[in-house]
């Protein structure tokens, strides 16, 4: 039956206090929040700590889940090191999500083998977990998480308990590759040191560089700058709308994801001063045919080598950037270009608003409730009031809510950014993706927006050093890129809504190699946690670089860039899809569509979403 107002709030005050008592943190704010989720919760803060709101049915399983995901926060509270964690924390993005999984999962050990109510609870929210995401369903290791399936066995190898029914598919098809790469005894040593978080924090990082996720020579780095894109985004609810998060956190945030774009998470900033010459391999493909010796490397990772017979050659990396977009202007001149933005698209945002609004009822379609009738219990059915006071015989006379299943996803647009797409069509992509990325964020989707070009025409400083080298023939891709974040996916749009303007900066439009900018920004999405990943392009035309194309086969970027798509359709960690503008890109990507107009933008970004949200 239904709880009243006072009941809940009761159940809600007295959770909120229960979790103070255990992390012993009286002066902590406790909200509740429908924008956080038992699958996927956010870090418990000293400041403020937001838990699921109750349904307002409550019953026994839904009462056990909001206090198993209070007891959860409230444990990380108490035997959590901030600091100690921030400095071990590795820089990679998966061995981070990995690292942090195991950090989660002692503090919950810790509390649960203390207290056997809070292993109950730990126990029920695991299982329930396991569920939203359709673990118990899992057909393949790869179709997970492997954050969630560190987290659930290295905790339930230090409590001990049973392993929730949910649960065992995930550790099913996790364990044999786990007990090959570590040994059967794997984790005694996370056991071992489940009260000396510095000890486990070694532990885990060792476990890490066995499990191929975290090299050697990468535990020391530069801990100051990921320290500070995590001390931004930890705490963080999942509203997005929070007036409480300012300007100058969400610049230092976007810088942050710059920092944390790449495998070895290089700095950002002008080529002059900070080079990309170490940055792996993985992030932009291909072979560099110069490097310090001038010797060809061969590819690595299965994950990102893009050209499997490797003709796909990079002169240099040495003059690369990955940038965020505000480090490639001053605010004054972001807020003009927004400013120019919106003036120049009067007359089309009205358009755009609507076919983004038609969007949003389609996908809050998919996430609202239904209704289960004719049930023996639950809440009071109206439309069978009458039959009940007239005396009727009306045996199931009550409704209960579902939750209809809406897969966690995030949307990455890249754009080329291309000297061809000056004018009407880059203001209208960059229009097209601000407001796009408000409407998919009200659905509690995540958008980053991602540009690529090149440094400079017909090659830079990567031609110059070829010159210098005394010309060798066949030198590969021989221009500067430059890749562009616009607006990262954990970044709300009111932070980078100015960032977008940027696109009509004078000079900015250059060249476009298209095949490196895919693996980058699939590469960003393959580390994230969520379930659905989805790529969207936005191009006018082939790659075109005329420094390379000049003094290579004609045909090297074309052939990369089909190179790519194929290896991106093969590994399935993306689903890509693309917009041509007056350019036929079906030709290259298997889902795919062409305008003839840069004003049909919208409706064609509206469509390919309608379709890839309709399954």
């Amino acid at each position: 039956m239904p709880k009243n107002k006072d009941e809940i709030e009761n159940f809600k005050g007295a959770t909120a206090a229960t979790l103070k008592a255990i992390a012993r943190a009286k002066h902590t704010d406790v909200s509740f929040s429908a924008g956080e989720r038992h699958e996927r919760p956010s870090h418990a803060d000293e400041v403020k700590t937001t838990l699921p709101i109750p349904h307002q049915n409550m019953d026994l399983a839904s009462i056990t889940l909001i206090r198993g995901a209070s007891d959860a926060k409230a444990l990380r509270l108490k035997y959590h090191q901030k600091d100690l964690h921030l400095k071990n924390t590795p820089l990679d993005l998966t061995a981070k999500t990995a690292f942090d999984a195991l950090e989660q999962a002692r503090c919950e050990a810790i509390g649960a083998n203390k207290m056997p109510g809070v292993l109950h609870n730990l126990g029920e929210v695991l299982n329930d977990k396991c569920a939203k995401l359709g673990y118990q369903r899992l057909q393949s290791r790869e179709d997970s998480n492997i954050g969630d399936a560190l987290h659930a066995m290295a905790r339930i190898a230090m409590t001990g308990e049973a392993i929730p029914e949910n649960a065992q598919t995930l550790i099913k098809k996790w364990k044999p590759w786990l007990d090959e790469k570590l040994g059967a005894d794997s984790l005694t040593a996370l056991k071992n040191a489940i009260h000396d978080q510095e000890a486990y924090a070694k532990a885990s990082k060792n476990m890490l560089i066995n499990l191929g996720l975290l090299a050697p020579n990468d535990e020391e780095g530069d801990h100051q700058l990921d320290a500070q894109t995590d001390q931004n985004g930890e705490g963080e609810s999942d509203d997005n709308n929070s007036d409480t998060d300012n300007q100058e956190q969400g610049d230092s945030q976007a810088k942050g994801e710059a920092l944390d774009s790449t495998q070895d998470n290089e700095a950002h900033g002008d080529a002059d001063s900070q080079s990309m010459e170490d940055i792996g391999e993985e992030d932009f493909g291909g072979d560099s045919a110069q490097d310090q010796g001038g010797e060809a490397r061969e590819r690595k990772g299965e994950h990102f080598s893009h050209d499997p017979e490797g003709r796909y050659h990079i002169y240099t990396r040495q003059f690369d950037e990955i940038i965020a977009a505000e480090d490639l202007a001053d605010p004054e001149e972001l807020t003009r270009l927004r400013a120019l933005l919106d003036q120049q698209l009067q007359s089309v945002q009205g358009v755009v608003s609507k076919l983004a609004n038609r969007l949003q009822r389609k996908l809050m379609a998919q996430q609202q409730r239904s209704w289960q009738f004719d049930l023996e219990e639950g809440v009071l059915d109206a439309s069978k009031l009458t039959r009940i006071i007239t005396g009727a015989d009306v045996p199931r006379a009550f409704k209960a809510e579902k939750q209809t299943e809406f897969r966690d996803t995030v949307v990455s647009i890249l754009i080329d950014n291309s000297g061809s797409m000056r004018g009407r069509p880059i203001a209208i992509a960059a229009l097209c993706a601000d407001i796009l990325s408000r409407t998919l964020e009200r659905c509690g989707v995540k958008v980053e927006i991602l540009g690529f070009t090149t440094h400079a025409w017909k090659g830079g400083k990567a031609r110059d050093l070829w010159i210098d080298n005394g010309r060798p023939p066949f030198p590969g891709r021989l221009n500067d890129i430059r890749h562009i974040i616009y607006k990262g996916a954990d970044t709300p749009l009111r932070r980078s809504r100015k960032n977008l303007g940027l696109m009509l900066k004078e000079g900015l439009l250059k060249e476009n190699i298209d095949g490196e900018a895919l693996v980058w920004a699939h590469n960003r999405l393959s580390r994230r946690a969520e379930q659905r990943k989805i790529l969207m392009v936005i191009s006018d035309g082939a790659p075109v670089d005329d420094s390379t194309l000049s003094v290579n086969p004609a045909n090297i970027l074309e052939t990369d860039l089909r190179n790519v798509i194929a290896w991106m359709e093969q590994v399935k960690q993306v689903e890509l899809t693309a917009i041509g503008i007056g350019h036929d890109v079906t030709r290259y990507y298997s889902r795919a569509m062409t305008i003839s107009d840069a004003d049909a933008l919208a409706s064609a970004l509206v469509s390919r979403l309608e379709k890839l949200f309709d399954v």
